[in-house]
């Protein structure tokens, strides 16, 4: 016969987060724009337009060039990190909270189009690649949703990455032809 100690669900005790996990936590979670209860994707990809759009401007402020491709990297390289460990964290493959690879997505594809001498930024442009963005990472065609399946923050950030090149691909397309 069991005891009413024994028959009663056992609490986990808090896991205690070190302060890399914190770290990388934040960044995954953009921030904490992850945590919005309702497409924290589609947030996550508006805060990678606030960056672009930002370190456009610190371009031409500061005279330097291709300062989104140093930026993209950066962004690839932390989210890689950020995505993997915080991955642990959530228990889960890939959890929606997680939306730095919608970042560094919606970022790549807004610098495939104006990386391309576009004029920008140009409203316009922007909001038909963040559709285009949104559009790729939901349907996600050949190979992205079999990239999705790689293990850590390798899938987490690859999937992003081709839809961001697809819709920067898709969005510069556009551009050519409605001129």
């Amino acid at each position: 016969m069991r005891t009413r100690v024994e028959s009663e669900s056992v609490e986990r005790a808090p896991v205690q987060l070190s302060l890399g996990d914190r770290l990388a936590w934040w960044i995954a979670t953009g921030g904490g724009s992850g945590l919005a209860p309702i497409a924290p994707g589609t947030v996550g990809a508006f805060l990678g337009v606030g960056l672009f759009v930002g370190s456009l401007f610190a371009e031409r402020a500061f005279g330097a060039r291709a300062v989104e491709w140093i930026v993209v990297s950066i962004l690839l390289g932390i989210g890689l990190w950020a995505s993997s460990r915080a991955c642990r964290s959530f228990e889960r493959a890939d959890p929606p909270q997680i939306v730095i690879d919608e970042i560094v997505g919606q970022y790549l594809a807004l610098a495939i189009v104006f990386g391309t001498g576009e004029e920008g930024p140009r409203w316009g442009v922007i909001g038909v690649s963040f559709v285009f963005f949104r559009l790729f990472d939901i349907w996600k065609p050949y190979p992205i949703r079999r990239v999705e399946r790689w293990a850590s923050g390798v899938g987490i950030m690859a999937d992003d990455v081709l839809a961001g090149g697809y819709a920067g691909l898709a969005t510069h397309v556009a551009l050519l032809l409605a001129r």
